[in-house]
This record gives structure tokens, C-alpha cells and sequence, in this order.
């Protein structure tokens, strides 16, 4: 399968599960992970929601990271793990579940502990994340972070953003490559991303920025891109068959 469908798929997937009700019941929608680009994420502590009888993931497979080292504050109040060791190089997710109330003498106890983790990626660099984590007994109303790459915006105009190849795609590349996403069937038209992407391409049409759009909207950014990068590649297919490049006799 084409690199390019193959992540659409995937981030697709993923995107089914970040949907926002206005009132989330137990039973009812899937709840949202809260996607915080990088860029973001290393400026400030960001707080995160552990609820009574649930885990809690912090994600980095989306930015490219490896887990290398975990700090917690106060480890009265919930424990964590690796999807694998910290010290093989290849541990991408941190899981926390909140527990109850143990005593280390010794040791300070905050009603916010934070979390310490610290990434490397396959270029050797490093980023430090704090997390501060509250603890809550109310309905779970997000299942935990994942830290994406941010998308870069070309400084020409605000509402495109480069992808591949120092391409750019604006609103109408991602709307077409929808439409040819839907036609070869790598997404349903019923399925809850299709919505999530026309309310992106509807924002930046009325003027806001593409990292306002993909905050309301709640679409991972892989998304935007595969789609756009899709139709460039159909067009691109399409003008060699008009305009076949002929070799030099």
C-alpha cells in the first residue's frame, strides 16, 4: 500500500476517536485524546486529567519521539509505566493510573504532582516535557495526550501549509483530496473524520488559522496533510499523462 494511503488510514483511525460532544455521557461518544503540537508542549507545564479507575496515555509516537527518561514528583497518588523500558530506545507511550493515597515517609505530597519525561528522536534531539496531573472522580472526558508535530505555515500566506517536498496545499487541495479519498474508498463517506474536515476547510475559508481550525475541529494534523499531499499526487499523475516527459533520441 502507498506510504501516503497507508498514514491517511491510520491518522484516519485516529482521528475517529477525538470527537468533542458538547456533553459527554459514559455511554454515549468517544472520548477525545487532546492533541498538543510540540512546539507547544516544550514552552510550558501542561495539565493533564487522571480520573478514578482510568489510565491515562501520553503519546509520542505521532512526533517521531522515544522515551528516554521518566520523573515523577509525588508518587503517592498514581503509578505509571512504559509500553516497553525506558532504556531500550523504543518506549513511545507513558500509561498513569491513578491509585489511592499511599504514605512514603519522607517524601512531600501535592494535591498537583508533575511528570517529568524526556524524548529523543531519530535525529539525536532532545526535548524536555512537563505534564502537571490532577486527579478527577468525574466522567473521563479525554483519554490522554498525544504529542504531534506541528504544522508549518507558509509565510506567504497564513491558511497554507507545507507538506512534502516544500509543496504547499490550501483549503480546496484538502477538500479534492477528500473527494478522491471517499471515491477510492480509504474513507468512508459516513465516517466521523469527513465532517471533521469540512469544518477545517470551512474555517480556513472564513479567515481563521490553520492551527485555530484544527483546535475547534479536533483533526490530527496527518490528516490535512495526507489529504492535501493526495490530490497533489493525483494532479501530478494526471498532467504527465497529458504532458508525457519524452526522452532525447
Amino acid at each position: 500500500m502507498n506510504k501516503l494511503f497507508k498514514n491517511l488510514i491510520v491518522a484516519g483511525i485516529i482521528t475517529t476517536s477525538v470527537y468533542l460532544p458538547t456533553s459527554v455521557r459514559a455511554t454515549e461518544a468517544p472520548v477525545k485524546y487532546d492533541l498538543v503540537s510540540t512546539a507547544d508542549a516544550v514552552r510550558g507545564a501542561i495539565p493533564v486529567t487522571l480520573y478514578f479507575g482510568k489510565i491515562i496515555s501520553l503519546d509520542f509516537t505521532d512526533a517521531g519521539e522515544y522515551i528516554t527518561f521518566v520523573a515523577p514528583s509525588d508518587r503517592s497518588q498514581f503509578v505509571y509505566n512504559t509500553d516497553l523500558p525506558a532504556n531500550s530506545g523504543e518506549a513511545q507511550s507513558v500509561y498513569l493510573l491513578p491509585v489511592k493515597k499511599l504514605d512514603f515517609k519522607g517524601t512531600y505530597q501535592t494535591s498537583h504532582p508533575n511528570l517529568i519525561v524526556k524524548t529523543i528522536n531519530s535525529s539525536g534531539q532532545s526535548k524536555q516535557y512537563n505534564f502537571i496531573l490532577n486527579f478527577s472522580s468525574g466522567v473521563m472526558t479525554s483519554t490522554g495526550i498525544k504529542i504531534v508535530n506541528p504544522i508549518e505555515k507558509s509565510f506567504s500566506d497564513p491558511n497554507k501549509i507545507r507538506v512534502s517536498a516544500g509543496q504547499s496545499i490550501d483549503a480546496s487541495d484538502i477538500e479534492r483530496g477528500l473527494r478522491i479519498a471517499i471515491v477510492k474508498q480509504f474513507i468512508k463517506a459516513d465516517d466521523p473524520v469527513v465532517n471533521k474536515v469540512r469544518n477545517f476547510v470551512f474555517m480556513l475559508r472564513n479567515g481563521n488559522s490553520v492551527n485555530d481550525a484544527i483546535t475547534y475541529t479536533g483533526i490530527n494534523p496527518s490528516v490535512v496533510e495526507s489529504l492535501g499531499e493526495m490530490y497533489l499526487e493525483t494532479e501530478l499523475t494526471t498532467r504527465l499523462k497529458q504532458n508525457p516527459i519524452v526522452a532525447d533520441q
